[in-house]
């Protein structure tokens, strides 16, 4: 299997880049070991279409007691990795434009993580004429998380999974340019842009959460600043982000993985809402519906959006002898419009009751909506 791996890249690479990166640049010619892709290069579109984004790996932490834990102590606190013993990670870089053919980088670097310790550790390597290396301990686990090439952002094809690090082994990895998804993440009241910021993916736009619930989706960035960059989301079609700060209500946007976009988000105040709903027709609630209204830019109209749906049976509502009762949190500092949607006497859809109120920034608001029969 690797005798047909190498054949095969070599044949590929020969007849274009490889060619190129051997005749120009002396290091690659005087190599004489084998080259060893870590994804062949006609197989980049079927890796690309397959594979979603990866959470990093975390090897367990050894516990107090344990052996392992044991080991550990015997040795003396490293300085990097200096408690053990370095080798050399090395071999070709190649960027790859979709729709081209792929050519030597002249420089960037490759972002690693390299397990330690239990841990996953961050490791940036240079790029220089088409080359690169970095001294890692023996015998890592390495995850190629990403890198820059030629000023541009790239992902290296197949390079998703972990991998043990063979040092008699060259490596060739082919970087494919990826679309920049830039935030920019600005405070409502101000209009400054925000620290401290948390963006997850999400399977929805609503962003409102029932007393006590946790926020849910793979992290793309923790305690960034504004503007943020986001790393690659391997997806064909788009993805909603959730976007948090400390005392701030989380919102939502849909992003296109597959073009470069700078979106601006605002984040406004976070408040608390408990619905009480009432009234002779709360036998045929069904669900409660919020929209948040955005203060207009100037010269433009007032805007109203949809905000989030609670079903009748969301986890988190309580009921007491008169009232269905919602408690929620996440809700943003402004005026909201709150809908009772249900059945009327004949079954169909209706609009049960409907009321607004206006947050302030930490407000635990209340508000009792009455339904009548229709």
């Amino acid at each position: 299997m690797m005798r047909f791996r190498v054949t095969f890249i070599v044949v590929l690479l020969g007849l274009g880049a490889f060619v190129f990166i051997k005749d120009k640049y002396e290091p690659l010619h005087d190599q004489a070991q084998a080259w060893v892709p870590l994804a062949p290069i006609a197989e980049q579109e079927s890796t690309a279409s397959q594979k979603g984004p990866q959470p990093l790996e975390l090897a367990p932490i050894a516990q107090p007691g344990s052996d392992a834990a044991q080991g550990e102590a015997d040795r003396s606190a490293p300085v990097g990795f200096g408690a053990k013993k370095l080798v050399e990670f090395h071999g070709a870089v190649l960027l790859q434009p979709k729709g081209q053919r792929p050519y030597a980088a002249v420089r960037g670097s490759i972002e690693l993580s390299v397990l330690y310790r239990g841990q996953y550790v961050p490791v940036s390597a240079a790029v220089n004429l088409g080359t690169f290396s970095a001294e890692l301990p023996d015998r890592s686990r390495i995850r190629i998380v990403g890198g820059q090439l030629e000023d541009q952002a790239v992902r290296f094809l197949g390079s998703e999974a972990p991998f043990d690090l063979n040092t008699g082994l060259n490596y060739a990895l082919v970087g494919e340019p990826v679309p920049v998804k830039r935030l920019l993440v600005f405070e409502g009241t101000q209009h400054v842009p925000l620290s401290g910021v948390t963006v997850r993916t999400s399977v929805d736009g609503v962003t409102a959460l029932m007393q006590g619930a946790d926020p849910v989706g793979e992290v793309l960035a923790l305690d960034a600043a504004s503007p943020i960059d986001l790393p690659y989301l391997a997806a064909k079609h788009r993805v909603w982000l959730h976007v948090s700060a400390e005392g701030y209500a989380t919102t939502a946007l849909l992003v296109d993985p597959q073009k470069t976009s700078e979106k601006e988000v605002v984040l406004w105040p976070s408040a608390t809402l408990t619905v009480r709903v009432t009234g002779p027709a709360r036998g045929r609630l069904k669900a409660l519906l919020i929209h948040r209204h955005e203060p207009p830019a100037p010269g433009q109209p007032a805007t109203k959006q949809h905000f989030a749906t609670f079903g009748i049976n969301s986890p988190g509502i309580t009921t007491d002898p008169d009232a269905t009762i919602f408690s929620l949190e996440n809700l943003p500092a402004l005026l909201l419009t709150i809908e009772a949607r249900g059945f009327d006497k004949r079954g169909r859809e209706a609009l049960l009751g409907k009321t607004t109120v206006e947050l302030g920034s930490d407000q635990a608001g209340l508000v009792n909506l009455r339904v009548e029969n229709k």
